[in-house]
């Protein structure tokens, strides 16, 4: 972690908290933060030193000694981003808890004419965070100093919210945003990090809310916006998000890691399989997505029920991607055909991918070994063809080539919960690394069944670590049940959700010409990225997405 230091050590000296917004508390305050942004979980530029720290904006919540803060972070390389802070003044027994509950959270220890208090993050009292949902209950205002917070609920709030009291609570989760907890029945996402323009995960939730009628999602109730005067593109901030909570059992990656604890305990004692089963990438043809045969009585026998799930969960993306494709006036929505401009787009994106991953690949390559080396090796061998392989879909005629809508576009098992026995989705955010504009970007619905695709394949191998030491004598045995496990789910999700697509919109999908080399395309582009991930991150994982390459057709 890098942070400038703070030398300052004078005492902080207030009579309200209204005090950090003008003169010497402003200053202060904003020479704290530099050390104290970048030691909360929610702060995503960690890597990067702090240079500076201005408060852009700012407004008081009435009646509770707390204001809300917009800053905007200057970092040492230049690059600048804007953050949102409430902070609040707080004495006494409720300091004692905040001390106990969340020091981190605590920016300073304060002086005030009626004792010693402390400035801490505000998300930690509970009239704040009651504030904070009744703005979107009431549809109110609160004015800052250069625009408006507008709270805005949704047309499924008030059948959801009853007349009970929702008392509140701080979630836990290591995350880029902060959730907030009320009662048994509402989530609110803070969006820690704001861009100008409304959150794709609003704008999805509210669309497949109120006018695709989707119920495979967390309702979207509500959010609030900051409008900021003399802004020239007209664009609204979002600055948080309601949504109903949903009761359910954990997300799909733990519960395909726990489904796949037991599959490698029913077949450690077997010989390998005689039949791995045929790979994702073989299987994006009509014939697999529409009439692909019941699988084999090996796989149905020892990982059946999840063979079950995975075609559920296959019906599910199909139906969110064709509720994304609801007939709509909405432009942001509305369906479009691909053009020969937007191949050539795509094309040009995962070559640049595949540049990006295969040049650190390379500069990696002394420090891996073993079976990840001798991949690394080969995959580097493959540079031609692979480029080749993401130029395959660049075409001259964009006929059959499906539609592009809006997707999930960060689709993998920790997106979706388990609940009662169905497949919840969840974060129609988009990677958050991307801008704004390009996680709104229409886009091919296979970019999705993609990174699921990917998604089975990472889970394979990560019970497959948990389950065995690698070099173990059954470590080879058990990774040929892996891909057998991975490729029979892959199938039957691709079945289920190309069935469904045909039943209702075929035309979503590109054609039969055109569907493998789109999804091999996908699938490159999506481990090509993993590759980069686990290179930087998590070296011993290289050979997962390495692996993933290496299986797609020559």
């Amino acid at each position: 972690m890098n942070r400038a230091p703070s030398t300052d050590d004078r005492p902080f000296n207030l009579d309200s908290v209204d005090g950090v917004l003008i003169g010497p508390g402003l200053e202060r305050l904003q020479l704290l933060l530099i050390s104290y942004l970048p030691r909360q979980r929610w702060f995503g530029a960690k890597s990067r030193t702090i240079k500076a720290v201005e408060v852009l904006d700012s407004t008081e919540f009435p009646g509770l000694n707390a204001v809300l803060l917009f800053l905007q972070i200057t970092h040492d390389d230049g690059s600048t981003s804007v953050y949102h802070l409430a902070l609040a003044l707080v004495t006494g027994e409720e300091a004692a808890r905040v001390h106990a509950s969340n020091p981190a959270g605590i920016v300073s220890t304060v002086t005030t004419p009626a004792g010693p208090a402390i400035l801490c993050d505000a998300v930690a009292r509970e009239p704040v965070r009651q504030a904070v949902l009744n703005l979107i209950e009431s549809n109110g205002e609160l004015r800052t100093q250069a625009g408006v917070l507008h709270g805005r609920r949704s047309s499924a709030f008030a059948a959801i919210r009853g007349v009970d009291p929702l008392p509140a609570r701080t979630g836990s989760a290591e995350q880029s945003n902060t959730s907030i907890f009320y009662g048994d029945k509402f989530i609110l996402k803070l969006f820690r990090r704001l861009q100008p323009g409304e959150n794709p995960d609003t704008e999805i939730g509210r669309f497949l809310t109120e006018t695709a009628h989707f119920t495979q999602i967390a309702p979207f109730l509500g959010d609030i916006i900051l409008s900021r005067s003399g802004n020239p593109t007209g664009e609204s901030t979002t600055v948080a998000m309601l949504q109903g909570l949903v009761r359910n059992e954990g997300d799909g990656w733990q519960w395909t890691l726990d489904q796949l604890a037991r599959y490698y305990e029913s077949v450690a004692d077997l010989p390998p399989p005689d039949d791995l089963g045929a790979s994702a990438s073989f299987l994006a043809s009509p014939a697999s997505f529409l009439v692909s045969p019941e699988p084999p009585p090996l796989a149905r026998e020892h990982s059946g029920p999840y063979l079950d799930a995975a075609a559920l969960l296959g019906r599910r993306s199909a139906e969110m991607h064709l509720a994304l494709a609801t007939p709509t006036d909405n432009p942001a929505f509305a369906a479009e055909p691909f053009t020969v401009e937007d191949l050539y787009a795509d094309a040009s994106r995962i070559d640049t991918q595949l540049s990006l991953s295969l040049d650190a690949l390379q500069r990696g390559l002394p420090r891996l070994t073993g079976v990840a080396a001798d991949s690394a090796a080969r995959v580097l061998s493959w540079r031609v063809e692979l480029s080749a392989r993401a130029q395959a879909i660049a075409s001259a005629n964009s006929t059959g080539f499906g539609q592009r809508i809006r997707i999930h576009g960060d689709y993998h098992l920790g997106q979706v919960l388990r609940s009662r026995g169905d497949f919840v989705i969840l974060d129609f955010e988009g990677e958050p690394a991307k801008s704004l504009a390009e996680r709104r970007a229409k886009q091919s619905p296979l970019r999705d069944v993609a990174g699921m695709l990917r998604s089975f394949s990472y889970a394979a191998y990560a019970a497959l670590n948990a389950f065995t030491t690698q070099g173990s004598e059954d470590a080879k045995n058990l990774e040929d049940w892996a891909t057998r496990w991975q490729n029979a789910v892959s199938t039957e999700f691709l079945r289920a959700y190309g069935l469904t697509i045909a039943a209702t919109n075929p035309h979503l999908i590109p054609q039969p010409e055109q569907v493998q080399r789109m999804l091999n395309a996908y699938l490159l582009e999506k481990a090509l990225y993993e590759l980069l991930y686990e290179l930087d991150n998590r070296p011993t994982w290289v050979r997962i997405p390495l692996a993933g390459i290496l299986a797609l057709p020559q």
